[in-house]
C-alpha cells in the first residue's frame, strides 16, 4: 500500500505547497496521502498561528485532489515536538506493511541526513523531492525520487513577510484560503488595520515603503526578513502624537530616553522612537529585543547598532516615498555598503537639523563622532 506523505508548518500553506503535493500525486499514485501540519516543528519557534486555523488553510487549499487525502492531527494529538522519524514510525503502525513516500523540498532534501534518527527515515521511505533552482539535485544515497520541473523558490516566511510589509494577501496564497487569513486578521493585517486609524495616510505609506525596502536589505545582509519587515512597519506606530502628548504617554507609561528632560524642552517629537518601542512591545505584543531596541534607534541611533538597526535607521530615511535628492543616493548605496549608506544618512540627518535650525540632540551628535571615528 503506497502511502504519501506531507508534513511542515504550513503557515501559511501556499501555492509552491499545492503545486508539489499535485505532481507528487502524479508521480507516486498513492493509495492514500496524509498531510500533517506541525504540532511545533523542530527546526522553528512555535507557530503563533493556531494549528486548528492552519489545518482549516490546508482543507481549502487541497480541496477537490482527492478523496484518499487524510488532513491528519497527529501532530496536534501528540502535542510538543514531534520528529519525522516519529511520523514515520507512526504510519508503519497504522498500516500493514506500507510504502511510504515523503515528500519535500530539494532545500530540506539535502539536510535530511542531519535529521533525528534519519536512518528510519532512509530504511522506511522513499524521499519525494521538487526541485528548486540552484540546489544540488545529487543527495546522499538514499531512496529518493525527484519530480520533473522546476518548483519556484516560495516560502511561508515570505509570504508572511509581504503580507506584514504591504497589508495584502499576495496571490502566492490559494485563493480559497486568503477569507480566513482575512477573517482572522492573521500575518499582520491587524497591524495594518490598527495603523490605518492612528497615523495620517502619508505615515502609514511611508511606514509600509521602510518596511519594503527593510525587507530587500534583510537578504543582503542576512537578516531575517519577518523581523526586518516588524521593524519598518511599526517604526512610526507612535508618530502620530503631537510633542506634548509623547510627553505625557512617556511620563504616564515610565518610557524612559537618554536626555529625556532636554529632548522635552527642545525637540519632543524625537520621543516617538520610544513611544513606538513601547507600543511594539506593549500593544503588538513583540518580545525581539533586536526588533525593540531598533525601533528604538532608527532616529538617533546608538553607539552599538545592530545590522538590524543600522537596516532600520537607512530604510527610514531613504524608503521610496522620501523625494528628497540625496534618498536615492542613499537608498542605492545601502545595496552596495551598509556602514558607508548609514555614514551617509548620518550626515545628511545632521546637515538638515542645522540647515532647519533646530537643537542637535547629543546622541545624533555621538552617533556621527563615532561613524566617523570607526570609518578612519
Amino acid at each position: 500500500m503506497k502511502i504519501l506523505v506531507f508534513g511542515g508548518s504550513f503557515d501559511p500553506v501556499h501555492q509552491g505547497h499545492v503545486a508539489l503535493f499535485k505532481k507528487a500525486l502524479k508521480a507516486v499514485s498513492p493509495n492514500v496521502a496524509h498531510i500533517v501540519p506541525a504540532y511545533h516543528s523542530p527546526f522553528k519557534a512555535k507557530s503563533p498561528t493556531p494549528f486548528k486555523l492552519r489545518m482549516q488553510m490546508l482543507k481549502k487549499a487541497f480541496a477537490g485532489l482527492g478523496k484518499n487525502i487524510i488532513f491528519d492531527d497527529y501532530e496536534l494529538k501528540r502535542g510538543g515536538k514531534t520528529y519525522t522519524c516519529q511520523l514515520i514510525e507512526y504510519l508503519q503502525k497504522r498500516y500493514k506493511k506500507p510504502e511510504i513516500y515523503l515528500l519535500v523540498g530539494t532545500d530540506c532534501l539535502n539536510d535530511v541526513h542531519n535529521w533525528k534518527n534519519p536512518e528510519i527515515i532512509f530504511n522506511n521511505a522513499v524521499v519525494v523531492a521538487g526541485k528548486r533552482k540552484g540546489y544540488d539535485e545529487n543527495p546522499a544515497a538514499f531512496k529518493h525520487i525527484f519530480l520533473p520541473g522546476l518548483f519556484p523558490k516560495l516560502s511561508s516566511s515570505r509570504v508572511r513577510a509581504h503580507i506584514l510589509a504591504c497589508g495584502e494577501i499576495p496571490n502566492t496564497v490559494p485563493a480559497a484560503v486568503r477569507p480566513l487569513i482575512e477573517q482572522h486578521q492573521l500575518y499582520g493585517l491587524s497591524i495594518h488595520a490598527w495603523l490605518k486609524s492612528h497615523l495620517k495616510t502619508n505615515r502609514y505609506i511611508h511606514s509600509k515603503s521602510v518596511a519594503e525596502l527593510a525587507a530587500v536589505l534583510s537578504d543582503i545582509y542576512n537578516v531575517n526578513v519577518e523581523s526586518a519587515v516588524k521593524c519598518g512597519i511599526l517604526h512610526d506606530a507612535g508618530k502620530s502624537m503631537s510633542g506634548e502628548q509623547l510627553i505625557r504617554f512617556c511620563k504616564e507609561h515610565k518610557i524612559k530616553a537618554p536626555f529625556f528632560e532636554s529632548i522635552c524642552a527642545q525637540e519632543p517629537s524625537l520621543l516617538h522612537s520610544y513611544v513606538s518601542r513601547w507600543l511594539a512591545r506593549n500593544v503588538f505584543n513583540v518580545k525581539d529585543k533586536d526588533i525593540l531596541n531598533a525601533i528604538a534607534e532608527h532616529t538617533l541611533g546608538s553607539l552599538r547598532m545592530s545590522t538590524l538597526s543600522k537596516i532600520l535607521f537607512v530604510a527610514d530615511i531613504s524608503s521610496k516615498d522620501r523625494k528628497y535628492k540625496d534618498a536615492f543616493v542613499i537608498r542605492n548605496m545601502a545595496l552596495q555598503d551598509l556602514d558607508r549608506a548609514l555614514l551617509y544618512a548620518a550626515n545628511r540627518k545632521l546637515l538638515f537639523t542645522i540647515d532647519s535650525q533646530k537643537w542637535l540632540c547629543p546622541l545624533g551628535t555621538r552617533l556621527w563622532n563615532h561613524l566617523v571615528e570607526n570609518a578612519r
